[in-house]
């Protein structure tokens, strides 16, 4: 996953299920101006191993919002 921000800010970049729930937080906090990159283990909050299937990734920065879907395939 990868994202940029141009300013410190606060950022919470979180995982959703297709009913809106949250399954997992990538970044919850300050973070630098600039590009940042991280890797997911398709895990949710609690360890498991999410199914293949449709997610939402949600990025919130200050005032910005986005959100993305993702396609999960295979295992």
């Amino acid at each position: 996953v990868e994202y940029s921000v141009p300013e410190d800010v606060k950022v919470r970049l979180g995982v959703y299920d297709v009913a809106g729930r949250r399954v997992r937080d990538l970044v919850s906090g300050r973070v630098k101006a600039g590009i940042h990159r991280l890797e997911w283990d398709r895990r949710d909050v609690r360890g498991r191993l999410l199914p293949s299937g449709v997610y939402f990734l949600r990025l919130e920065a200050g005032e910005f919002r986005k959100t993305r879907k993702l396609l999960l395939l295979g295992r």
